[in-house]
């Protein structure tokens, strides 16, 4: 598995003996900016601070006439610290920020993807526990190529209409322990006047785009309107991990290529409920590629679609090298869903090839625990011309419920391959969302040996004793 990226960052960050320079809404930017002579922008401490500084804003409303630069960048060993003041909250609003029309009905600050912070073109630079909100584009956004080792940490953002926190072609980014709501909002207020308002807002809630080196950890996404964590374009060498995705009305986690191929990205031990999908992987833009994506130890449930789902959307091209194992899967899909038949597994999309899942629970499904768009007859086949193996699951049994086709005129047609067990988990309090087994059946193994070695039981997480 990946070594985290969590650990190079905090062995190679740390606070030299800098200077403190300080902002306050009571402040004045002809001050020197001391504890008792605090600026009142952070502009202004943004220009003066030098490598190894730290900006403490205090608490209150700050709303903002521009957009906010970071000047200047730190050093491997001295890096520059941005963060609200100990047990204050200090909030940034963009409302009033000027916004511009961009291609007739594309709404943005500017040419490219911008946010109310825009850091770009540094290096070496924390922000803790700083908020946003009402942007007309972003909230946050990290934007290379001259961009590397940038930490978000504990900072929140609420009503963007473009993404909560967006990473563009940077390099060394970690978002850990932020908050972002209500992003991709559509509504009029992010228009202006003589704008066409366009049928639903730019990117999703944290947009990874052609990132590389990225680490996504101990997130909290909820009530967007859009997806939730999406690695996309060519985005490589990253891990989601530890992270709480719900009430969404799309996929809660999506590897998605564009432009070219995205490869080298690890989902663990997440969380997902009551969104649309759980987990989406597609490969949307013309001449594009996926591959080398592993998803384990997570937990997805309450989904009204699918918990896993190969979408067919956009170009649809050649997803491949994915290993899947050790997840629950729990009360997957609804009845009416506009892709047609849906559950646990849902392998939608008939272009890919070396698919391995194994050590996966999949429980209460809706129209399968594991489903397939081929011929009925022909599925067993299919899937061995292209190295799929679905072995060690433990699926609750069969569901014998055939949904309709759908939006793609394409039926779903549930199938359990060999190797693999029918039973339940009982889990320990399903009621309160805990998902630990109780007692489970013991996997009867297979023989084979995985790339990824699995944990020695079914499921995302230990179980209290064995059946």
């Amino acid at each position: 598995m990946r070594t985290f990226l969590l650990l190079v960052f905090l062995l190679s960050w740390f606070q030299s003996n800098g200077n403190e320079y300080f902002v306050d809404l009571n402040g004045n930017d002809d001050h020197s900016g001391t504890k008792s002579q605090p600026f009142a922008s952070i502009f202004k401490a943004s220009e003066i601070a030098m490598p190894g500084d730290t900006i403490t804003v205090h608490g209150g409303l700050y709303r903002l006439q521009k957009q906010f630069r970071p000047s200047r960048s730190g050093t491997f060993s001295k890096w520059i610290f941005y963060r609200s003041a100990p047990k204050e909250r200090a909030l940034f609003d963009g409302g009033a920020i000027t916004k511009t029309i961009d291609r007739g009905d594309t709404v943005r600050f500017g040419r490219t993807t911008q946010g109310v912070f825009q850091i770009q073109n540094v290096n070496y630079l924390r922000f803790e526990r700083i908020e946003i909100q009402n942007s007309k584009a972003a909230g946050f956004i990290v934007r290379g190529p001259n961009c590397k080792k940038i930490i978000l940490d504990g900072c929140k953002t609420t009503e963007t209409f473009n993404s909560g926190i967006g990473l563009w072609y940077c390099d060394s980014t970690l978002v850990t322990n932020c908050e972002i709501s209500r992003a991709n909002n559509n509504d009029q207020k992010y228009y202006p006047t003589t704008a066409r308002i366009r049928h639903e807002a730019p990117h999703e809630a944290l947009s990874v785009a052609g990132a590389t080196n990225f680490e996504i950890a101990y997130n909290h996404i909820h009530h967007c309107f859009k997806e939730g964590i999406d690695c996309k374009e060519v985005s490589k060498q990253g891990v989601v991990h530890h992270n709480t995705v719900h009430d969404l009305p799309r996929q809660a986690y999506y590897a998605d290529a564009w432009f070219g191929l995205l490869e080298d990205i690890e989902f663990h031990s997440n969380t997902a409920y009551n969104c649309f999908w759980g987990f989406g992987i597609s490969v949307e833009g013309k001449n594009s590629e996926l591959r080398n994506i592993r998803i384990h130890h997570n937990l997805i449930y309450n989904i009204t679609g699918s918990g896993l789902h190969f979408g067919v959307w956009g170009s649809n091209l050649l997803r491949s090298d994915i290993h899947i194992f050790n997840n629950t899967f729990y009360r997957c899909g609804t009845d009416s869903v506009y892709s047609g038949g849906v559950g646990s597994i849902d392998i939608h999309s008939q272009n890919f090839r070396d698919i391995f899942i194994y050590r996966n629970i999949c429980d209460k499904g809706w129209n399968y625990e594991m489903g397939f768009s081929f011929p009925r007859e022909g599925i067993e086949n299919e899937l061995k011309t292209r190295n799929f193996l679905a072995a060690e699951n433990l699926f609750e049994g069969l569901k014998n419920k055939q949904g309709g086709k759908g939006q793609y005129d394409v039926m779903m047609y549930e199938f359990l391959p060999k190797d693999n067990q029918l039973g339940t988990a009982v889990f320990r309090n399903v009621e309160a969302n805990d998902f630990v087994p109780l007692k489970i059946p013991t996997v009867k193994g297979t023989g084979i040996i995985w790339k990824y070695p699995p944990s020695p039981w079914f499921g995302a997480f230990e179980p209290v004793r064995f059946n």
